[in-house]
């Protein structure tokens, strides 16, 4: 006999299950058109489960709490707070509009895709506030605006050499100001000023290469010895003066000070220029006489010899040199005219010849007509050059003659073949227009022992 088995029904749990489910769905749709989804994130900050309210307070919060902190050098820093310039969220509908965007029947799909939204708060500030922060940070005081210093060139040790540029820690206000707007309008909550090149910077530093080129120029110019030769005696020019001599522009221009140079050509033609000057001299007799007049002597182009030594300098090489003269003497010690000279006494009407500090002949002269104002110049002076069979031509005369040797001018000694006498007082009424009158062969002989540039002194 067969039996049929009772079976207990499902569907109802099925319903009920069901029914759960669709409270459970329901219940958290609702939940959610007021919350924001599980994992969203609004400016990349997890806002799940938030409701718009609670957002706006905890941005409020974040903005009244902010401050940036200032970081500057020497360990210098400052704080402004969002108190300090009235810093508030304001409320727009913003987050109120990105909960819109939210579907809340759409729920169940957040747990698998993290909402990523973005928003720019709206703050407000004071801006007459802030200004007044800003005016007042610590790095605007006296004591922490140092201005810098630029890399310079000295001369220390010897030597000229680069003293270092100093940033000191003054503050660019504009490029401050512009960065601290900027980090607050970003949200940024530190500063640093020198990330943000808030700092003046020297203009030139050691490394520039104009400064290292002025430098060795500097060095090149001084780092020599020039050596003035004077007989026995020299002046010795070196880095001690020099030093002194050179400098620099803005640019770093090196240049040697021509008033510089000119002082010291000074200082050599008041010391070892002989032109013109009384001189003490020996006469043949041993008596010491003072000579005054005349063009003999040692004469320094000061012109010329500032503008060869600016030169020498320029090249950077040590050397000896003497100076560029207008004239030169027969000696360059103290007693310039040295031992070989011609001596005239016009009281005597005398001559004598030294070589080389030995009497090699003498001689009667005849010179200047004193009577009629021809007088022979006293002073020192040297011969022009020498002259064979010349023809001296003056007013209203022309006297040819074998042995010319001017010595001051038109003025020279030559033979008068046309006088059988020399000596005396002759030259008083009847002497020349100004010239030493010789007899033939000791104007013959004279003219093979002198030389261009042999001293003629005439007392």
């Amino acid at each position: 006999m067969k039996t049929k088995k009772k079976t207990k029904s499902t569907k109802p749990i099925l319903i009920s299950v069901l029914f759960l489910l669709l409270l459970v769905y329901f219940g958290m749709s609702f939940y959610y058109s007021k919350h924001f989804y599980y994992g969203s994130l609004i400016n990349g900050i997890d806002y799940s489960g938030k409701t718009v309210k609670q957002i706006e307070d905890s941005i409020s919060k974040k903005i009244s709490d902010y401050s940036i902190t200032l970081f500057g050098r020497n360990d210098v820093s400052d704080v402004i707070t969002a108190k300090d310039f009235n810093y508030h969220y304001i409320s727009d509908g913003q987050i109120q509009e990105l909960k819109k965007e939210q579907n809340p029947f759409a729920w169940p799909f957040s747990f698998f895709n993290k909402k990523e939204l973005s928003m720019e708060a709206t703050t407000e500030f004071d801006e007459e506030m802030l200004t007044d922060a800003f005016s007042n940070l610590v790095f605007f005081k006296e004591e922490n605006m140092v201005a810098p210093t630029d890399a310079t060139i000295e001369y220390k040790n010897d030597s000229f050499q680069v003293i270092k540029e100093t940033q000191g820690s003054y503050v660019k206000k504009k490029t401050l100001k512009k960065a601290l707007w900027n980090a607050i309008d970003t949200n940024q909550s530190t500063l640093s000023l020198e990330s943000f090149n808030c700092y003046k910077k020297p203009e030139i530093t050691q490394n520039s290469k104009a400064l290292k080129k002025a430098l060795k120029k500097l060095n090149k110019y001084t780092n020599l010895t020039i050596t003035y030769d004077f007989g026995s005696r020299s002046e010795v020019l070196n880095k001690e003066q020099l030093h002194s001599w050179v400098t620099y522009d803005k640019d770093f221009n090196v240049s040697i000070d021509p008033n510089k140079v000119t002082e010291y050509v000074n200082y050599l033609n008041y010391h070892y220029t002989t032109f013109g000057i009384p001189r003490q001299f020996t006469k043949h007799n041993g008596k010491e006489i003072t000579i005054r007049g005349g063009d003999y002597g040692w004469w320094i182009n000061r012109s010329k010899e500032a503008e060869e030594l600016t030169q020498v300098i320029k090249a950077g090489k040590s050397v000896t040199r003497t100076p560029v003269y207008y004239q030169t003497a027969a000696s360059r010690e103290l007693d310039d005219i040295g031992n070989s000279y011609v001596e005239i006494d016009l009281s005597k009407q005398h001559l004598w010849v030294f070589k080389n500090g030995k009497k090699m002949i003498d001689s009667k002269i005849v010179t200047g007509n004193v009577a009629r104002n021809f007088g022979t110049p006293k002073g020192a002076y040297s011969i022009t050059y020498k002259e064979r069979d010349a023809t001296l031509v003056g007013e209203n005369y022309s006297s040819p003659v074998s042995y010319w040797m001017p010595f001051n001018g038109n003025i020279g000694m030559h033979d008068a073949g046309w006088r059988n006498k020399f000596g005396g007082d002759i030259y008083k009424t009847r002497g020349s227009h100004g010239c030493v009158n010789l007899p033939p062969q000791k104007a013959a002989k004279i003219f093979d022992i002198i030389e261009k540039g042999t001293p003629v002194i005439v007392y």
